[in-house]
C-alpha cells in the first residue's frame, strides 16, 4: 500500500497497529487469520491477500467458503468458533448479544478479546483504505511472496 506512504506519519500509526495486532497480540496465528478474513470478506483485495494465508494455517476450503458468505464453520474447535462469532458481530457494528459474549469470554482471557476487537478493528480500516484509496492488487508473483514471507513470519 504504497499510497499511504504520502501521509508518512499516517503510515507510521498504522504501521505500529499493525504490528500489535498481527505479531504482539496473545492469539494463535489461526485465530489471528479467522479475524482477519472475517473482517475482508466483502473486499477483493483483503480477500486476495488472506485467503490463502487462512488456508496455509488449516482452514478449509469449504471452512473459508461458509466465512465468506458470513457464516461460521460449524467444525471448527470451541475457541476458534467463539472468535468467529464475535468478529463477525464486531465486524458488522452491532451490539454483540450475550450468548456471544458469554462464548467469548469462556475461551479467551481479557486481553485477547481486546486483541480479537482491535485485529478485527484494524482489518477493516484497512480493507476500507484499500477501497477508498482505490488501491489496485498487486500482481501475482507480489501477492505469493508475501505469503511466503508471512508465514516466514508467523512460524517465528
Amino acid at each position: 500500500m504504497q499510497t499511504l506512504a504520502l501521509a508518512p506519519q499516517g503510515l507510521a500509526a498504522l504501521a505500529a497497529l499493525s504490528t500489535y495486532t498481527r505479531y504482539g497480540s496473545h492469539l494463535t496465528e489461526l485465530q489471528r487469520q479467522l479475524a482477519m478474513i472475517i473482517a475482508v470478506r466483502d473486499v477483493h483485495y483483503g480477500w486476495a491477500h488472506h485467503a490463502p494465508l487462512v488456508q496455509a494455517v488449516g482452514v478449509t476450503s469449504d471452512q473459508l467458503l461458509l466465512i465468506r458468505e458470513g457464516r461460521v464453520p460449524k467444525d471448527l474447535a470451541p475457541a476458534e468458533h467463539a472468535l468467529c462469532d464475535y468478529a463477525f458481530e464486531v465486524a458488522s457494528g452491532r451490539r454483540v448479544p450475550q450468548r456471544v459474549a458469554e462464548a467469548v469470554h469462556a475461551n479467551f482471557s481479557s486481553r485477547q478479546i481486546v486483541d480479537i476487537a482491535l485485529l478485527t478493528s484494524y482489518s477493516m480500516a484497512v480493507a476500507a483504505l484499500a477501497m477508498g484509496l482505490e488501491i489496485p492488487l498487486e500482481p501475482p508473483e507480489t501477492l505469493q511472496f508475501e505469503l511466503e514471507w508471512q508465514q516466514h513470519r508467523a512460524a517465528g
